[in-house]
């Protein structure tokens, strides 16, 4: 112990044996960086200083001694007493107290920094340490005063080359002499640097206090004392102090109190760690007082406090819980953070530190009550470092303890700070969100917090680091969700909020289905940076997450059937998406009516807000919702207007789902008579070139109109038959069918006063119904049909006759036989038919063809020219049989061309036609 040891101070008990300096410790011996300084000015002599006196030679000496490489112990030795000397006389005898025009003050130090570095860390054989040290004190006197990287290098190098020495009783008696005056020097170099005009300042103890904290918790035991030690010291040098400078710029107590506590619980170092506390804690409340108004009840409090400690302080400060209580009342938010990372650090397996007492002292110093704390995004990180590193059962208990109170008290900067520390969610993590959710008083609060991240969806590209990192937050949370709802203790609160995790989990996929390519190239980035090993895809992260919420809440048997019905593949594939979440959402129909009700309105608000990119996923879940029977009828008003506006939707998609909703709607016959008044909009929805699009609302059509009552069906019905005759001839199958069908419905809804006006589209229809018996099975039995309606309709017995014995050929000889003046018109009808994929419906245009032309006059040369030609068109078919008959039919016409009107009767003629269909 040095001589400036406190008086009546506990005596530290002597060091033990120790092992050579660790790698780490000798790293903080690396050669100083250089100082650079400037060459000094030409010299002037100040008053002090006579040509012949002691400061004029050893300022010769130093000029002579600076620029050399390699000197002797003896010269070194006298280099840095010049130091001395010239300093002590500068400071003393300049007004300025200064060196200028004499030598740089920054040479100086940094050739001492050389000299010290140079000596062995392994061995104190000489006392140029000692005289180091020294200098550097009395150099520190002379202005300007050691700031910033000269004197933090000088200070780390100082300390990294005297506590790296091995403990005194290991070495020789001459070598162990060298110890106490080299320690008493550090201090007054200690003292020197903190007290400026015989006032300490703070600001400068916080500098120095930077260096030697981390040598508390060094690896050898003989650098943790002397550490300590020195703290010890500086402590009782501010104590007996009333004033300091530089209080508000003291802002390591929290670390300092920490580490001191950490030190407590060892039995070497408590009797110094102790004394430090002592004083650091009579200085702490010394300040207080003078904050507080004088007789006051907390400057009462601070006084009693102050009392008792100065009376029980040995017994006080020999727990670390006790000592964390008694600071903890007077530590500010900011400090107590400090504190508490210092527990945490001291907790793990590499620390050197007890860690169970490191645990004892962290929860103390949590259950003291604070209005608040700051930086808790910090102790959430430190406790994700340090949780994997700790085998100790009773530490790691208090660990995820704290994690628990700090998640009841800071659920939102916890969350936010766990949610940073691991995107894909590492073992690690994992532990800590089923550790917050372990407890009812945290867990609805913990997946609260977790609601409102995942709903934090931006539609703004990010610029930057920070922006992109909050972008993946809301996949972040899907993570940890997935990991919480593998707890089964948090079921009930998982139930309570559902709805809103559901509907936030089915934008959250829509919102991943299709990710930028910067997107997706940074969370690999961040999940490489996080060693996060083969991390799935960010899609099926979400979908995983959702069949999770689903068993959670009860809803397994929904997870199977999208299974089985392969929505969960549809709902990961950009282009089959939507036609997922309609799966899904008709498993939720057979959810409880509550959770439906929720979603249901929450829809209806995302559908008014027009969000582009949740508006074909809320939509497609919207239209499956109105399936249930149970919905409100005040709400149909509002559900039609929506309707309404969907169908007029810029995105065919979203009017394919408008008109997918609608017959979820008609299925509920009360309901489709509010739906008549949407008839216009569907009915626009017929002149679409998205086909898609028009079979649905043929659907709708059909739905609506033979369901409401005929006197109000007849006047759509004319106006929809006229519109359905366009796609008879199309190409897609599905869409002739649904066409025709609807045709033949319309036929039975018109009433008497519309017959009238439905005559002409029933008339256009009977060519391509004709002609559509050659189409598939389907088509041709649903053409019979229709035909057979028709012909009721229009009251012809004969022709209804023919259809019901299905003779073709026989009905299209009647047809023409009755209307030969619409001869032009069945040209122009089943010209079309020429180009349909189908060859035998080809063959029966070429015949029908050819047996109208028959009925214009033979004079009309023009359009029998027109007819042939298009015939010959038919000369390059894929079918022979169509190309055969073709080129006979033209044969048959140009000699029709030729012969008078009466040669050949249309009898005569299809004869004909059917003798070479014979062959």
């Amino acid at each position: 112990m040095t001589e400036d040891t406190p008086k009546g101070s506990l005596t530290p008990r002597p060091a033990g044996e120790e092992t050579s300096p660790s790698p780490e410790e000798r790293g903080l011996r690396s050669p100083p960086e250089p100082f650079r300084a400037d060459p000094p000015p030409p010299p002037t002599a100040p008053s002090f200083m006579g040509p012949d006196s002691e400061e004029k030679k050893a300022l010769d000496y130093i000029r002579s001694f600076l620029p050399g490489d390699e000197q002797e112990e003896a010269e070194k030795l006298k280099f840095l007493d010049c130091v001395s000397v010239l300093s002590k006389a500068a400071s003393a005898g300049s007004p300025e107290g200064t060196l200028e025009g004499l030598v740089s003050k920054a040479q100086l130090v940094e050739k001492i920094a050389v000299l010290i570095h140079q000596e062995p860390v392994t061995s104190l054989t000489g006392p140029v340490r000692q005289q180091a040290l020294l200098a550097i004190t009395e150099l520190s006197k002379v202005k300007p005063p050691l700031r910033g990287v000269e004197e933090a290098n000088l200070l780390a190098l100082c300390f990294s080359s005297v506590f790296s020495l091995p403990p005194a009783e290991t070495v020789q008696a001459q070598e162990a002499a060298l110890y106490t005056p080299t320690l008493k020097a550090m201090d007054g170099m200690l003292k020197a640097l903190v007290c400026e005009d015989e006032k300490p300042n703070l600001g400068q103890l916080q500098n120095i206090l930077e260096f030697l904290l981390p040598w508390t918790a060094a690896k050898e035991l003989h650098g943790r004392l002397r550490a300590v030690e020195r703290i010890a010291w500086l402590m009782r040098l501010i104590a007996a102090h009333h004033r300091c400078k530089g209080m508000e710029e003291f802002r390591v107590l929290g670390r300092l109190v920490g580490c001191l506590t950490l030190c407590c619980a060892e039995q070497e170092q408590i009797c110094w760690a102790v004394d430090a506390l002592h004083h650091l804690y009579s200085f702490m409340l010394q300040q207080k007082c003078r904050t507080l108004a004088k007789g006051s009840a907390e400057y009462l409090q601070v006084l009693r406090d102050w009392q008792a400690e100065n009376t029980f302080w040995f017994a006080w400060f020999t727990n670390t819980s006790d000592i964390a209580v008694m600071f903890g009342k007077y530590l500010c938010p900011a400090e107590r953070m400090d504190f508490i990372l210092t527990a945490i650090d001291g907790m793990s397996d590499a620390s050197i530190h007890n860690t169970v007492a490191a645990g004892r002292m962290l929860r103390a110093i949590l259950g003291v009550p604070v209005p608040s704390l700051e930086r808790v995004a910090e102790a959430v990180q430190s406790l994700h470092r340090t949780l994997d590193s700790i085998s100790e059962p009773l530490a790691l208990q208090e660990l995820l303890r704290a994690l628990l109170l700090l998640g009841y008290q800071y659920s939102e900067e916890v969350v936010r700070a766990l949610l940073g520390c691991s995107l894909a969610c590492d073992s690690v993590a994992a532990e800590m969100w089923r550790t917050l959710t372990s407890h009812p008083k945290t867990t609805g609060r913990i997946l609260r917090e977790l609601l409102n991240r995942l709903q934090e969806w931006s539609t703004d590209q990010p610029h930057d680091i920070s922006q992109q990192m909050a972008a993946l937050t809301p996949l972040a949370a899907t993570q940890a969700l997935y990991e919480v709802l593998q707890e089964p203790a948090c079921r009930r609160e998982v139930q309570e909020l559902y709805p809103q995790f559901y509907v936030a989990l089915l934008f959250q996929i829509t919102y991943t289905v299709e990710p930028s390519v910067h997107d997706v190239a940074f969370y690999w980035w961040r999940c490489k940076q996080q060693n996060t090993p083969t991390p799935l895809s960010p899609i099926r992260c979400v979908v995983k997450a959702m069949k999770a919420l689903l068993r959670c809440a009860g809803y397994g048997d929904q997870v199977t059937f999208l299974q089985k019905q392969g929505g969960w593949d549809m709902l990961v594939s950009a282009n089959t998406h939507h036609r997922g979440v309609c799966l899904l959402a008709r498993a939720m129909v057979r959810s409880r009516l509550q959770e439906r009700a929720w979603i249901f309105h929450q829809l209806m608000a995302i559908l008014e807000r027009r969000d582009d990119k949740r508006h074909v996923p809320a939509m497609a879940f919207f239209i499956q919702l109105l399936q249930c029977p149970d919905l409100g009828n005040e709400l149909e008003d509002a559900v039609l207007d929506q309707m309404r506006r969907q169908l007029r939707d810029p995105n065919a998609v979203v009017r394919w789902l408008a008109l997918k909703g609608l017959c979820n709607l008609a299925l509920h016959p009360e309901k489709v008579g509010k739906l008549q008044r949407l008839l216009p909009a569907v009915q626009e929805r017929l002149h679409e070139a998205d086909r898609d699009v028009v079979a649905k609302a043929i659907t709708v059509l059909k739905l609506i109109l033979t369901r409401v009552d005929r006197q109000s069906a007849s006047s759509a019905a004319v106006h929809v038959a006229e519109t359905l005759l366009q796609f008879f001839a199309d190409e897609s199958s599905k869409l002739r069918v649904l066409s025709i069908t609807l045709f033949k419905a319309l036929l039975g809804v018109v009433t008497e006063p519309y017959r009238w006006r439905m005559k002409e589209p029933v008339l256009r229809s009977l060519v391509p119904l004709l002609l559509l018996l050659h189409d598939k099975l389907s088509v041709a039995q649903e053409c019979w049909n229709t035909l057979a309606r028709a012909a009721l309709f229009l009251r012809w017995r004969r022709f209804r006759a023919l259809i019901q014995r299905r003779e073709m050929w026989q009905s299209c000889e009647c047809l023409l036989a009755r209307y030969r003046h619409r001869a032009d018109n069945f040209l122009c009808q089943t010209l079309p038919f020429l180009e349909n994929p189908q060859a035998p419906v080809r063959e029966a245009a070429v015949r029908f063809l050819g047996l109208t032309a028959r009925q214009l006059d033979p004079r009309s040369r023009d359009k029998l020219d027109a007819v042939c030609n298009v015939l010959k068109g038919l000369a390059q078919d894929s079918r022979s049989s169509v190309r055969c008959l073709a080129t006979q039919t033209i044969l048959i016409l140009d000699t029709y061309k030729n012969q008078p009107a009466a040669g050949c009767s249309l009898r005569t003629f299809a004869h004909r036609i059917r003798t070479m269909c014979a062959r």
